[in-house]
């Protein structure tokens, strides 16, 4: 067997926890197969927890712990990572959002990355860091709610600021609105908006997404300014179901929403800013 890829514990609290784990182990004198029969499971599950391709729940941090004689050392670092914000887990969020049967997000800012055009996409990024690979990546992420199969129903609710917000360029909004219009006659495609002049709600303190996926295991995500967080706690998955919920309360209906965004639309053509 190849000798194990090194770990660097500074890297992330995930990163921490994996190293804590194969440190332990090798201390005890186990091999990965060793440890799985200590502890009732496989050698593809150690391995998977070292290499970080998969992080381990509370329960069998516990187990870690109880099998160590290490107090609550991997519960605690359990605990941190799962609330760490790092990039990485961003392409860890398009791999359990390509196979959802039901997305729900909410943006404040900004359209949904499911609903955005390619011009909308160069103009919010970073000035002079557009990202060729990045766009395609993102272009072809949309096309999970055309494919033939097992296409998710979509709820995207949105703060008004999202649809009034504009690049230099008006066009380039218009656009988007018009992609966003399109979009909601696609049957299993949802967007509702929350007028500014509604004053505030929940949904101000930040953007927000929860998966459903086929065997009805709910993940969710949220946004920060250097990175995201995979949500996988079940208790925390539904605070975050019902936030969504409580977000959309305060929307207005679907066929409002696409009024509105006309409205929106007509005053950008008109306005000699746009």
């Amino acid at each position: 067997m190849p000798p194990s890829a090194p770990i660097d514990p500074r890297q992330s609290m995930r990163a921490q926890l994996a190293y804590a784990l194969r440190l332990m182990r090798e201390a005890k004198g186990l091999s990965q197969d060793g440890l799985a029969k200590e502890l009732y499971t496989t050698r593809e599950s150690i391995a998977a927890y070292e290499s970080q391709r998969n992080r381990p729940d509370k329960d069998f941090c516990k187990k870690l712990d109880d099998f160590f004689e290490t107090g609550e050392l991997f519960q605690g670092l359990w605990h941190h990572a799962r609330r760490e914000h790092i990039h990485e887990w961003l392409e860890a969020y398009f791999a359990h959002e390509s196979e959802s049967l039901e997305i729900r997000s909410f943006q404040p800012l900004y359209i949904p990355g499911l609903l955005q055009t390619e011009g909308y996409m160069r103009a919010a990024a970073a000035k002079g860091q557009v990202d060729e690979d990045q766009i395609r990546q993102r272009l072809a992420r949309r096309g999970i709610l055309t494919r033939a199969e097992n296409q998710p129903h979509l709820f995207v609710v949105l703060d008004e600021a999202a649809i009034l917000r504009r690049s230099h360029d008006g066009s380039v909004m218009h656009e988007q609105l018009q992609y966003l219009l399109d979009a909601t006659e696609l049957p299993r495609i949802h967007v509702q908006v929350v007028r500014i002049a509604d004053g505030w709600y929940h949904g101000l303190k930040g953007a927000m997404i929860v998966l459903t996926k086929p065997d009805r295991l709910r993940i969710g995500y949220v946004e920060a300014q250097f990175g995201g967080r995979l949500v996988q706690e079940p208790a925390e998955v539904t605070r975050l179901g019902i936030r969504f919920d409580e977000i959309r309360g305060h929307a207005l209906s679907e066929e409002a929403t696409r009024a509105l965004i006309q409205k929106t639309m007509e005053t950008m053509r008109h306005d000699p800013v746009a």
